[in-house]
């Protein structure tokens, strides 16, 4: 505002000069002076306000924004770059970590008690400040990382209550989905997680651990976003932790992912570029600037590295250095001299938190894992860029104009356009002729949902059976089984076929994946049970039993994506469900979506879905199912 305002006054000043030099009388003159002395001094005056409120902000105990010896800020790019600078500052990208204001929190401060584990946690808000009465973040951080379990942490009989305190919320990381909070503390400016998110689409306080695929058993966990989320949720961070971990000096260039990020350090572009003769000179030669990175017009393996910077499973090559300086790639360089990305053949003990066991990724926000692995990247020109974009897109998926069709894979391979059907075996208008619903299914999960894998593969029974991935084909059809599949893809594209256990001839895989599969898996056949084109290839009248089997589900994450499933079956609208509520309600909201849909019209009996001769499950059945489900604990980090 401050510089819309500023260059307001230059243009009429300007303008002005030119207008009266030639025209005005001599008092026009004067006053057309004062008005544009008046018009400086309340430009001053505001600007001078607006960073006093800046200031009172940044003297919240939160990382100092600012290293100007390299960055110059978002800010310095809006004058010669006013579109681009609108379009970033729209997106999520720009408010994914900000400082806590009336304008930025959106969770409910009111005067709100919250519990959790035994612990209660006061929320209320004091002017323009967010604070929350909790056991004391500082309090021994081992101890607490040492309890076995959750009512470890609130004194029981006897024992001395763990001190409390008074934090100020500081921070706030996520605004699509949801937001968590951070508090400060008397350790320099660490930030401790507080372990509630704030949850949009609930419009509701969740405990951090049930927005996650987690394992349940175990008790929330305390983050330090000086060490983790800075790597990525802004820009050009240093942790700068003290020798003996206590304390942190913690700086970002920017909070949240800014210009800067992507376009590398502008501290010499700004000045270069402040003698107005340079810039125009480059706009009229058409030279490009090499003051400054352009991923566009990197190569497509350098500019995907922009974006695999923080879209990725990495690990800095020099935790010492780290820890003091931050990460010391920029944009434009060859990202694995400056980082490692991670790869399960080389990290193996990461395998059930990021990647399935094939080695694709299956957690969202690590695309460019799954891009470096696909032929189209590793054979072609295929960049992150062939599909998004940060400044002609929406806000929503960064997709780019017009690559929300098949005309993303089509700059390459024309030649399907042509013959479409006789390639996909699907209508040309269906869902099962885009490209990326074969190529790019959902089988990443991330933010209570699933979204799209980003390794260009081919569907695959093979992948079902040996990595526990589901397929595309059986994602879709709901309703078939992978014999099913194996014997589709062996005549239309000559895949051999696969040696299948009796129930995977004879049973739909995705009843298998709900009643035998793990967290993971049922969390993804619950996406899919919602997800309209599956439901319209598969048809919906028996998918109510299945997801009322997972209102119950042991992992908050998969109760909550089933309850949001089964809502949006017929009959279903106004069916009441709430993911947290205690195990004898979640049983009796499963009992009673099980007898809505034994009211319910049924299709002719389906032995692949278990239904039988009466229109109910094969109960036998399913119970032998379901005792061999697979119960190992699965964390997917995001």
């Amino acid at each position: 505002m401050v510089i819309e305002w500023s260059l307001m006054v230059l243009l009429l000043s300007g303008a002005g000069f030119l207008f009266f030099q030639k025209w005005a009388t001599s008092g026009v003159r004067l006053a057309f002076l004062l008005f544009v002395a008046a018009a400086s001094l309340a430009g001053w005056w505001w600007q001078t306000r607006l960073e006093k409120g800046i200031a009172s902000r940044a003297s919240l105990n939160a990382p100092t924004v600012g290293r100007p010896e390299e960055f110059a800020g978002s800010a310095s790019c809006r004058a010669c770059h006013p579109d681009q600078y609108a379009s970033w500052h729209r997106s999520y990208h720009r408010t994914m970590t900000q400082i806590a204001s009336p304008e930025t929190v959106r969770g409910n401060f009111n005067n709100v008690t919250l519990k959790l584990d035994n612990d209660e946690y006061r929320l209320e808000r004091r002017g323009d400040e967010f604070w929350v009465d909790m056991v004391d973040p500082d309090w021994s951080i081992q101890e607490r990382r040492a309890a076995t379990k959750p009512s470890t942490l609130s004194a029981g009989a006897g024992e001395t209550p763990p001190p409390r305190a008074q934090c100020r919320v500081t921070m706030m990381t996520g605004s699509h989905h949801m937001q968590t909070y951070w508090v400060d503390n008397q350790h320099g400016n660490r930030q401790f997680n507080f372990p509630f998110v704030y949850l949009f689409e609930q419009d509701r306080w969740v405990p951090r651990r049930s927005a996650f695929i987690r394992d349940p058993a175990a008790h929330s966990w305390i983050q330090v976003w000086n060490v983790g989320c800075i790597n990525c949720h802004a820009t050009a961070g240093q942790p700068r932790q003290s020798q003996d971990s206590s304390n942190f000096g913690t700086r970002v260039a920017e909070l949240g992912i800014a210009c800067e990020a992507c376009h590398g350090p502008a501290v010499e572009h700004v000045r270069l570029n402040s003698d107005p003769r340079r810039r125009y000179s480059l706009h009229f030669q058409k030279k490009g600037d090499a003051s400054i990175v352009q991923p566009a017009k990197l190569s497509s393996k350098r500019s995907s590295e922009v974006c695999g910077r923080c879209h990725s499973v990495h690990a800095s090559r020099d935790n010492k250095d780290w820890l003091e300086n931050g990460e010391r790639y920029r944009p434009g360089e060859e990202l694995e001299t400056k980082m490692q990305i991670l790869r399960t053949q080389k990290i193996a003990e990461l395998r059930h938190g990021y990647f399935w066991n094939d080695g694709m990724i299956r957690v969202s926000g690590r695309e460019y894992n799954g891009l470096i692995r696909s032929p189209c990247f590793l054979k072609g020109e295929m960049s992150c860029l062939s599909c998004h974009s940060m400044h002609e897109s929406s806000p929503v998926n960064q997709l780019a104009a017009d690559r929300d069709s098949n005309t993303a894979c089509l700059q390459c391979h024309a030649s399907f356009a042509k013959n479409l059907e006789q390639h996909t075996h699907h209508a040309a208008g269906s869902s099962g002729s885009l490209c990326y619903n074969c190529h790019m299914p959902f089988t990443t999960y991330g933010l209570l949902k699933a979204l799209r894998s980003h390794q260009i593969s081919s569907p695959s029974v093979t992948a079902a059976l040996q990595a526990g991935r589901p397929n595309a084909c059986n994602l879709c059809h709901l309703d078939k089984t992978l014999d099913w599949t194996a014997q589709k893809l062996a005549t239309w594209y000559q895949i051999p076929t696969q040696d299948l256990a009796s129930e995977e001839k004879t049973i739909a895989a995705s009843v298998l994946w709900t009643l035998k599969g793990d967290a993971g898996q049922r969390a993804l056949t619950a996406w899919h049970m919602g997800w309209k084109p599956a439901r319209d290839a598969s048809l919906d009248w028996w998918l109510p039993p299945y997801l009322a089997m997972l209102l119950d589900d042991p992992y908050p994450a998969v109760r909550y994506i089933a309850g949001r499933s089964v809502k949006r079956l017929p009959g279903y609208d106004g069916f009441s469900y709430d993911y947290l509520a205690t195990p004898d309600e979640l049983r009796r909201c499963r009992e009673q979506a099980l007898e809505i849909w034994t009211h319910q019209a049924k299709a002719a009996p389906h032995s692949s879905l278990l239904v039988g001769e009466d229109g109910r499950l094969e109960q036998d059945t399913v119970n032998k199912l379901l005792k061999s489900r697979d119960h190992r604990v699965v964390q997917l980090f995001q």
